[in-house]
C-alpha cells in the first residue's frame, strides 16, 4: 500500500492511500472503525427519465464524503473490502445523509479521516510501511484428480484455484488413468501460469499424500525442458519448489504443512511462518507445564497483573475490539508488556494460525513463571452479544450523531486535506 500522505496530531487527522495488492485490503480493514470518514471516488446507480417518460440506469463515477456504518470483509477465490456509510457532503448525485455502500477497488486513491488514531493503527502503518511483497509463499496442495491452490501472503491465507479432474481408479485402465493424471497436472500447471504465479512468489509448496507431489514435480520438470517458453527460467522455477507430505488435498491440511519442520526452515523468514512457529511454542508449552501458559480473558489479565507474560499472541480480531474501552485496555496491555521487554504477536485472523488462536479465545500468553490460576467461575461474558448491542445503541444515536458530522468538510480543511485536491475531486 502507497501512503501518500499523513496528517495526524494528538490521535486525530487522516491518512491518504492507494491499496495496490491483496494483503491491503485487510490492512485497511483493521484501520477502518465505525464513525471513521472516508473519501474517495465511486460508482452510483444513477437513474434518468427522458422527455418521453423512459427510465434509463446509468453507472457514474461520482466522489464521496461517507462517514462509516459498516464494514465488510470476503477473501475467497475474490477478494472484497465493502465500507457502507451516510453521505456527509451533499451533492447531485447523492443527498446529505443517505447511504451509500463502497467498494474498495485496487489503484483506488482513497482518504480515511478518524478522530481516535491509536497504538494498533500506528503498528498497521508501520507493518505497511516495511512490507514488500503480498504473496511470499504458495502452497498447491493436492491429491489424485483434486489440486487446491492457496496464496500465502503477510496478513492473508486465500484460496486462488480449484482444480478438479475425474480419474478413473479401476487397476484394468492403467493407461486411461494416466492420460487423466497428465491432464490433471497440465490443468494444475495452467492454474501456476495464470497472473505469472510462479515468478512471483519466493516459494511454492507442493503437498500431496502418497506420490502425487512427486509425480507432479516430474511433470513440471519435463515440461520445462519441452517448451520454448521456459528456456533459461526452468531452474530457477523448479529451485522455488519444495514437496511435503499432506494427510490429503484439501485446504484442512496447510497447518499440519506449514508445522512441518523442513518446511519451517524454509520459510521461516516469512511472516506468516513466524506465527506458526510461536504458536506452536505455545502449544509445546502448553503440553510440557500448564501453568507456563495462559490463554482466556481473565488468565491474561491475572498473568499481566503480576508481571509475569513473556509473549503475548493476540489476534486482530480481539485487538480491533467494537467496544473502545475493550479495545484501550488490550492496546494498554499490549504496550506494557513490550515495555517491560516482553514480546507481542498479533495474528492475522485469515492466516491458519490466527484462526487455530481464536479458538482459543483470540488471546494466549507464554509466561515466565508458574502461575497457578485458582479463582471461582464467574458468568462468561457473550462477547458476540456485546458486539450487538453496541451495534443497536449506534443505530438508535446516529441520527443525532450524523448532525455533528455536518461540519466534517471543515474538519477537513482545518487538516489540509483540500490542499491537494481540485473541484474534480481528483485526489
Amino acid at each position: 500500500m502507497k501512503i501518500l500522505c499523513k496528517k495526524i496530531i494528538k490521535g486525530v487527522g487522516f491518512i491518504k492511500v492507494i491499496p495496490e495488492e491483496d494483503d491491503d485490503f485487510w490492512h485497511l480493514y483493521n484501520l477502518l472503525s465505525v464513525g471513521d470518514i472516508i473519501k474517495t471516488s465511486t460508482h452510483r446507480k444513477i437513474v434518468k427519465e427522458s422527455q418521453t417518460g423512459t427510465k434509463v440506469a446509468e453507472k457514474r463515477r461520482i466522489y464521496v464524503f461517507l462517514k462509516v456504518h459498516e464494514i465488510n470483509y470476503w477473501a475467497d477465490q475474490y477478494l472484497l473490502l465493502s465500507i457502507k456509510g451516510r453521505n456527509c457532503q451533499e451533492s447531485h448525485w447523492l443527498s446529505l445523509g443517505q447511504f451509500h455502500t463502497y467498494e474498495v477497488e485496487l489503484n483506488q486513491k482513497i482518504v480515511i479521516y478518524k478522530e481516535n488514531w491509536d497504538r494498533f493503527h500506528y503498528a498497521i502503518l508501520d507493518q505497511i510501511k516495511q512490507q514488500q511483497t503480498s504473496s511470499e509463499v504458495a502452497a498447491f496442495i493436492m491429491e489424485e484428480g483434486v489440486g487446491h491452490l492457496c496464496l500465502i501472503g503477510q496478513a492473508t491465507t486465500r484460496l486462488k484455484q480449484k482444480v478438479e479432474k475425474q480419474i478413473t481408479k479401476k487397476r484394468n485402465q492403467n493407461e486411461q488413468r494416466e492420460k487423466g493424471m497428465e491432464e490433471f497436472f497440465k490443468a494444475c500447471l495452467a492454474a501456476l501460469e495464470q497472473d505469472s504465479l510462479m515468478e512471483q512468489v519466493k516459494c511454492l509448496i507442493v503437498a500431496s499424500p502418497g506420490f502425487v507431489k512427486d509425480d507432479f514435480y516430474a511433470f513440471l520438470r519435463q515440461t520445462f525442458q519441452k517448451e520454448e517458453k521456459y528456456k533459461g527460467q526452468q531452474k530457477i522455477l523448479l529451485d522455488k519448489i519444495f514437496l511435503a507430505k499432506s494427510s490429503s488435498g484439501y485446504l484442512n491440511s496447510l497447518m499440519e504443512i506449514l508445522q512441518d519442520q523442513q518446511v519451517q526452515q524454509r520459510l521461516e523468514n516469512t511472516k506468516a511462518m513466524q506465527e506458526i512457529m510461536i504458536l506452536e511454542k505455545f502449544f509445546q508449552q502448553l503440553r510440557v507445564d500448564i501453568t507456563k501458559v495462559a490463554y482466556g480473558k481473565k488468565d491474561i489479565e491475572f498473568a499481566h497483573s503480576l508481571g509475569a507474560i513473556q509473549t503475548l499472541l493476540i489476534s486482530d480480531k480481539v485487538a480491533r475490539a467494537k467496544d473502545p474501552k475493550v479495545r484501550r485496555q488490550w492496546l494498554s496491555v499490549i504496550e506494557e508488556i513490550k515495555r517491560k521487554g516482553g514480546e507481542v504477536f498479533i495474528f492475522s485472523s485469515l492466516h491458519p494460525s490466527g484462526k487455530q488462536l481464536n479458538n482459543y479465545t483470540g488471546i494466549a500468553a507464554i509466561l515466565y513463571v508458574s502461575v497457578q490460576f485458582d479463582y471461582e467461575d464467574e458468568e462468561e461474558v457473550d462477547e458476540e452479544q456485546v458486539e450487538q448491542q453496541i451495534q443497536q445503541h449506534q443505530h438508535q444515536h446516529d441520527s443525532e450523531e450524523f448532525k455533528m458530522d455536518l461540519s466534517v468538510q471543515k474538519k477537513f480543511e482545518e487538516f489540509g486535506m483540500e490542499e491537494d485536491d481540485d473541484n474534480q475531486g481528483d485526489f
